[in-house]
């Protein structure tokens, strides 16, 4: 019996051991993929965000099948959103023939780092992994994808997705992976489309976005009764309702400010909540209402559309797609505007703050904000330049004098007390 103990103790241990020394093996002293392997660029960002809207799911006859075709790069930038979901982290594609290999990076305390290197393969038509390498410790094909298959529901939650897995691989239905990237053949029931849309919003968002339409037509309503946005921009008033909402609704605050910044990006962008809730067809509707700042209301769209993006996405991403639309304005739309560009870093600020649960956007923005608490002055900002115009005077991005005043605007939003 002495000897069995002692067996039975021994083999604990051993058990134990080898467990510390894989989790040892797992970690890093440093990042797999560094800084710049992991920044955003605008022409990818502006890419991929026209790929996400050709998939929206409200486009497509009931079981229309379709392909999208994604370059790596592109791939890469949806990555690298996603991986704004999990602290700390950074992710890389990188494509061969025949194989795709997505990489992430996580910080952890103690300066260790989790690197994940997972080859993805395409077998009978389907995406899968064909191992998985956890810092120096390698899992053969069978077992990555069983675990894999284990976490998928903790990722996909991670990423605002609540929905069953197994509609994810009833919509799939073929992929290829090539040197230049991904294709993915895809085909949507009506049932599997609405209930996609349903999970892929964050918990409590439909009873969420409810509250703050309401409190937004309320808003707009008392706008319209006392005459205002003649005399007055329009659109602190109505942000502080808002978010003294939020603040008074408690709970998550990060989900409570995220939701009502959605309420109102809709409104400014003249949609309607029911693209995502279809229950919001029966809400009563708010007004048309221009809401200003500055006395204009593509500085608002600029500040309110960054803010929700940087909110959900991160700051860079925000940054990368308001910077390449100014850039296509100047190729033929509106012309090239530091002002919108100082509104749209003005809004990734404040998201980025939403999203890091500052408390000064409660204490600002839920007390009786002004124009100049949210958007600092757009005195001496060139603006409507078109793209030679944009070349002459300030050389195209990241040349001297562009980032000359690139660096004044982000010194203009410094100073407001919301982003400090």
């Amino acid at each position: 019996m002495r000897f069995l103990l002692r067996a039975v103790m021994f083999g604990v241990a051993l058990s134990v051991a080898a467990l510390l020394l894989a989790l040892w093996a797992a970690l890093d002293s440093a990042p797999s993929i560094t800084d710049a392997q992991a920044v955003i660029s605008t022409r990818s960002a502006e890419r991929a965000a026209k790929r996400l809207g050709e998939l929206d799911p409200r486009r497509l006859r009931d079981g229309e099948r379709r392909s999208i075709e994604l370059a790596t790069d592109e791939v890469q930038a949806l990555l690298q959103i996603a991986a704004k979901r999990l602290p700390g982290t950074r992710a890389q594609a990188v494509s061969v023939d025949g194989q795709m290999n997505l990489r992430t990076a996580t910080a952890l305390p103690g300066a260790l780092w989790l690197n994940i290197d997972a080859p993805v393969v395409i077998a009978d038509g389907e995406p899968r992994l064909d191992g998985l390498q956890i810092g120096s410790l390698s899992l053969p094909a069978p077992i990555a994808r069983k675990a894999f298959a284990a976490a998928l529901p903790w990722l996909l939650r991670q990423f605002g997705y609540g929905g069953d897995p197994a509609l994810l691989s009833e919509v799939v239905q073929g992929a290829r992976i090539s040197r230049d990237g991904l294709r993915i053949d895809y085909a949507l029931s009506r049932q599997v489309a609405a209930e996609g849309m349903r999970a892929l919003l964050p918990a409590g968002e439909a009873e969420r976005l409810a509250a703050y339409h309401a409190e937004l037509r309320a808003a707009v309503l008392a706008l319209r009764e006392g005459g205002a946005a003649r005399e007055a921009d329009s659109l602190p008033p109505v942000l502080q309702r808002l978010f003294a909402l939020a603040q008074a609704r408690g709970g998550d605050t990060v989900a409570e400010q995220r939701s009502a910044l959605l309420a109102l990006a809709l409104h400014v962008n003249g949609r309607s909540p029911a693209m995502l809730v279809p229950a919001a067809t029966d809400w009563p509707p708010v007004p048309r209402q221009v809401l200003t700042l500055h006395g204009r209301e593509d500085l608002t769209q600029h500040f309110v559309g960054s803010a929700l993006i940087a909110a959900h996405a991160g700051a860079q991403w925000a940054n990368a797609i308001g910077l390449s639309k100014e850039v296509r304005d100047a190729r033929g739309g509106s012309g090239f505007s530091f002002t919108d560009l100082l509104a749209d870093r003005a809004g990734t600020r404040l998201g980025e703050r939403i999203a890091a649960g500052d408390d000064a956007v409660s204490r600002v923005l839920a007390g009786d904000p002004a124009t100049e608490d949210l958007l600092p002055s757009i005195a001496g900002l060139a603006e409507f330049m078109p793209e030679a115009v944009f070349q002459r005077r300030f050389g195209g991005v990241g040349a001297p004098a562009y980032n000359a005043v690139l660096a004044d605007i982000d010194a203009r939003i410094a100073a407001l007390e919301l982003y400090k």
